[in-house]
């Protein structure tokens, strides 16, 4: 639709998104004409339906109250549809201004369901010339990503398909309004189904483009909005923008929206089918379930949602430190001919709250510390995270080699003193 966001386009996305067209592509990888994935859900009352196209979000209800009948339709009940655009979808909507797109959008509606004969007036009388039921279509928009029309519609003539009106009874002047546990709420009665397939053109009508994205809206030259049902009967046609298009690609999307149309009626008709066979059943049915439900099947998905991505990447590293340690301490030690240890760079518990640490490097690089059992240990130093080092002595006559625990930084300087000292002495 024309001036859908006062936000800026840029050249560059203009251009990008022309070019991606040239070559016959999409910027979200669908096809011409291919659709976005539609949803259809029920709330717990009658008449609360919640639908998604895409990332386009709407949510319809419908009420219904007596009224006195107009005059000039004494016999049959009163139908209205109101599409409400609000701050939730979009920021640039505003709140209690009936604005160009607004009025566009709700006489597009009114002339796809309204004026198409879609619901039976009639059956809507109770009492001629006295009372008449009258039935809202509340629609609002709660995410605003494109092509709100065919959304809306779906909405709307879901949420019709979907009601139950409690029952009336006239005794002489008065009417009385019965429950659902006195009486069972009777269905609404639609004749077919009318919805709103959508396009955009670009370049003059050589490039169209089904279930248009915001930004595609937002670029393109005119829309083409197509009223049809499951029967192929147009119940309304908007064109709208610069373009001029010839009757014959008019009659070619025209067909090709038809099957898109008994498509949607299909999917409407199954899921208000099965939502009214859970609800006679007894079955708890509502947003509530429907939520619990994927949070059953996505647990792992929901916990990230749920969770702060900071606090998700924290648990998911402290598991993996966690598992690091683990597979370190059940790692086991090869040795070759000689006795040395294979396997290089590798910590090695010892009893006592000690380590040893195999380097990676030859082992007769190191040097064999004699500890100190007379100074008195660092309380600052943890000894559970010193490592121990066992190597060979080189340039020493004796075969026998030494091993000493390397527990705090001062012991060990003093003892390499006396070490070196020593090696002195007997070479």
């Amino acid at each position: 639709m024309s001036h859908v966001r006062k936000t800026i386009i840029s050249n560059a996305e203009k251009l990008f998104l022309v070019k991606n067209l040239t070559e016959w592509k999409r910027l979200d990888g669908r096809a011409f004409d291919e659709f976005r994935d539609l949803e259809i859900q029920f709330g717990k009352d009658w008449g609360s339906c919640f639908v998604s196209l895409g990332k386009t979000k709407v949510l319809a209800q419908v009420s219904c109250e007596l009224q006195l009948p107009k005059a000039s339709r004494p016999s049959e009940g009163i139908l209205s549809i109101n599409l409400e655009l609000n701050t939730m979808g979009d920021p640039n909507f505003q709140v209690g201004r009936q604005s160009e797109l607004n009025s566009q959008l709700n006489r597009l509606l009114e002339k796809c369901i309204y004026d198409s004969k879609a619901v039976d007036l009639e059956s809507l009388c109770v009492k001629m010339n006295e009372r008449v039921w009258s039935i809202r279509v509340d629609v609002n928009l709660l995410n605003h990503e494109g092509n709100i029309l065919d959304c809306a519609s779906i909405a709307a003539l879901a949420a019709l398909a979907h009601f139950r009106r409690p029952d009336v009874s006239c005794d002489g002047m008065e009417f009385k309004i019965h429950s659902i546990k006195e009486r069972d709420p009777i269905p609404t009665v639609i004749h077919h189904y009318p919805v709103c397939i959508s396009y955009a053109i670009f370049s003059g009508g050589k490039f169209i483009v089904a279930d248009p994205t915001l930004l595609e809206e937002r670029v393109a030259e005119a829309f083409l909005s197509v009223g049809l049902n499951a029967y192929k009967e147009l119940c309304g046609l908007h064109l709208g923008g610069k373009a001029e298009l010839s009757t014959d690609i008019i009659l070619e999307t025209t067909n090709k929206a038809s099957k898109r149309a008994g498509c949607v009626v299909e999917i409407i008709k199954a899921a208000v089918e099965k939502d009214t066979n859970d609800k006679l059943a007894m079955k708890d049915t509502g947003f509530h379930v429907l939520e619990s439900k994927e949070l059953k099947e996505e647990p792992l998905a929901a916990l990230s949602v749920c969770l702060d991505h900071w606090k998700t990447a924290k648990l998911k590293k402290k598991k993996q430190k966690k598992v690091k340690e683990e597979n370190v301490d059940s790692i086991e030690m090869e040795t070759d001919e000689k006795g040395s240890i294979k396997n290089p760079d590798v910590i090695m518990k010892i009893d006592g709250g000690t380590a040893e640490l195999i380097p990676n490097n030859d082992a007769s690089n190191w040097i064999v510390v004699e500890s100190d059992e007379d100074q008195p240990p660092n309380d600052d130093v943890h000894i559970a995270t010193q490592k121990v080092a066992t190597v060979n002595l080189e340039n020493s006559d004796s075969e026998d080699e030494e091993k000493l625990e390397v527990l705090f930084p001062e012991q060990q300087k003093k003892s390499t003193k006396r070490l070196s000292k020593k090696i002195k002495g007997s070479t």
